[in-house]
């Protein structure tokens, strides 16, 4: 079974939120992020980067703010293709499926953000068009809701519970890199 690497939403409104104080969990994401993506690429395992572009000019998340970029580290690199989608669901408004499909990926390992919003959505349609889905439960972001209620790690806690009860298989990034280590 081949497997890609889902990099979802890794882009500038992540570290603006945690640079503004934002609840966030786990705290050790991002480093977790950055061990996944090196592991991919030394083992030369495809990685595909999703970016969610707002149509809305204006919007913060609109191709030409800042806050739309790609965070520096989780930048594309050569032959590493990008889907920018403008909805919560990387399949929805992408070729991404298609793309998975022509080159014979069957499963996705899945990092980034938001836990509650895009990785939950793209996990489950994922899922739902027979692809074998695996999140990292310590390399994806949860942010806490406005008011900071509920709070960051319950938002995780429920999001992967819910993604591991139907939809895919949670592990951490240490048990990712031991699976990996033994291919």
């Amino acid at each position: 079974m081949a497997t890609a690497l889902l990099v979802i939403d890794m882009q500038n409104f992540v570290t603006d939120r945690i640079n503004r104080g934002v609840e966030m969990f786990p705290h050790n994401a991002i480093d977790n992020m950055r061990a996944i993506l090196e592991i991919f690429r030394k083992n030369i395992s495809p990685v595909i980067h999703i970016r969610h572009h707002s149509t809305e000019e204006g919007s913060l998340l609109h191709h030409s703010s800042p806050l739309a970029q790609p965070v520096k580290e989780f930048e594309e690199k050569y032959g590493e293709p990008v889907f920018v989608k403008n909805t919560s669901s990387a399949f929805s408004s992408t070729g991404l499926l298609t793309y998975l499909k022509d080159h014979q990926l069957s499963a996705c390992v899945v990092i980034g953000a938001v836990a509650g919003f895009c990785v939950t959505s793209t996990v489950r349609a994922g899922a739902d068009a027979g692809l074998n889905m695996t999140v990292i439960q310590d390399a994806v972001i949860s942010f806490a809701l406005k008011g900071d209620e509920p709070g960051a790690k319950l938002i995780l806690d429920v999001t992967l519970a819910l993604l591991a009860a139907d939809f895919a298989t949670v592990i951490t990034t240490k048990e990712l890199s031991e699976q990996l280590s033994r291919k």
